[in-house]
């Protein structure tokens, strides 16, 4: 098939000319009145970084029966995200999320364009938080845990919050995100070097975050996007911490790469009344994000009167809770002390729920479960009782 691309940008024929359903891919600075190209083109995508929205209307009436694509970019406010996607609709044309790597546009545009469908994506699910120390890492690697003793598929957890590598719940033995920097930068990290990056906790695998204070907000989204890529030819479902800071190229990648997103909070007001409600209406909803794109997770609930029930706290963030992990107390900070994650001793409730998510997870992800095994069932001990439940010494 022919492709058609308006754009200044060259990547676009290289890439598109790389998938094997392309046979040509023509790029044009703009759109004639006549003589644009003598192709019959099978779809045609608009690059806004050089055309304006507003041609949209002139270019429909030049192309009129052919799928068109428009990448947004540099859009201000939620106000004009509404405006421009109205425009598409009114002319037929797909908009394409402004945060995309032109590695992303390509692959969208042809998702859509062969019905390639969007399987892959939902094997990367990212988690993010509403406010800092709301307990995103601790999560997620207990999610980890639980799915990767589950699943036949090879799991990896990707921290990406350049403010904590999220490497003292577990002994780490493995590199940092800021240690990949220049390979990420060249483009030439392998599965083989990621391979070599990743510390092995029992069935699952980690890649600690960034260490490096002044690269924190130095990443780029072609940079954490060819990680993330990287990671999808060797392992079968990512999960990724992505943080709490979303005007980041390390959250923006990781919100715009999966399709399963889930945020967690708590009941402190300074999250789902402070921090997040500015972060959504001010830098996801302008982007084209909504609150449907998530699922909630209520961490360390305390059953308190006098602090925010978890119905209130679903309806004052409007996105639907699909799991409450009860507060474990002092459990928690004993479990990163011992170098053991929280899902490995904890009992009752807490696993019950990060099992109900693992759920979730396996099922959206169409993922192949291991047959049940006895050892999955056995009751393991806890950790207090390794630290306090000694032996009584038998008297003589």
């Amino acid at each position: 098939m022919y492709i058609g691309v308006v754009s200044h940008d060259s990547k676009y024929k290289e890439l598109f000319q790389n998938e094997e359903e392309i046979e040509t891919a023509v790029v044009m600075d703009q759109v004639k009145e006549d003589h644009n190209t003598s192709l019959e083109l099978s779809a045609l995508l608009v690059d806004g970084k050089f055309t304006p929205h507003q041609e949209l209307a002139y270019i429909r009436d030049k192309f009129p029966n052919i799928p068109m694509f428009y990448k947004l970019h540099d859009i201000k406010s939620h106000i004009s995200t509404k405006h421009i996607e109205r425009i598409c609709a009114a002319h037929r044309v797909t908009p394409i999320n402004e945060r995309y790597t032109i590695e992303q546009v390509v692959s969208e545009v042809m998702n859509v364009v062969c019905n390639k469908g969007e399987y892959a994506s939902k094997r990367i699910v990212s988690f993010f938080g509403t406010h800092s120390g709301v307990g995103v890492s601790t999560t997620v690697l207990s999610i980890a845990k639980s799915i990767s003793q589950r699943v036949h598929e090879k799991v990896l957890v990707l921290s990406l919050n350049a403010w904590d590598p999220a490497d003292y719940f577990l002994q780490y033995e493995g590199k940092y995100l800021n240690d990949l920097k220049v390979e990420l930068k060249t483009k030439s990290l392998t599965p083989v070097k990621l391979g070599e990056a990743v510390s092995q906790h029992g069935d699952f695998y980690h890649l600690a975050g960034n260490r490096d204070i002044k690269l924190q907000r130095f990443y780029k989204n072609d940079e954490i996007a060819h990680l993330i890529d990287v990671a999808k030819e060797t392992f079968d479902l990512i999960l990724i911490d992505g943080g709490t800071h979303f005007d980041t190229a390390n959250a923006s990648q990781s919100y715009v790469s999966s399709n399963l997103r889930f945020i967690v909070t708590n009941q402190e007001d300074k999250g789902y009344r402070g921090y997040f409600p500015h972060t959504f209406q001010q830098l996801i909803e302008p982007a084209g994000g909504t609150k449907s794109d998530f699922m909630l997770v209520l961490n360390r609930f305390q059953p308190n009167m006098s602090l925010i029930s978890e119905k209130d706290l679903e309806e004052e963030l409007e996105i639907n809770r699909v799991a409450t992990l009860p507060d474990m107390d002092i459990l928690g900070a004993v479990s990163i002390r011992q170098k053991s994650l929280l899902y490995d001793v904890a009992e009752g409730n807490y696993k019950k729920n990060i099992d109900t998510i693992s759920n979730l997870i396996i099922s959206e992800s169409q993922l192949s479960e291991k047959p049940v095994e006895l050892h999955h069932l056995e009751n393991k001990k806890g950790i207090f009782s390794s630290l306090f439940g000694k032996k009584k010494e038998e008297k003589v």
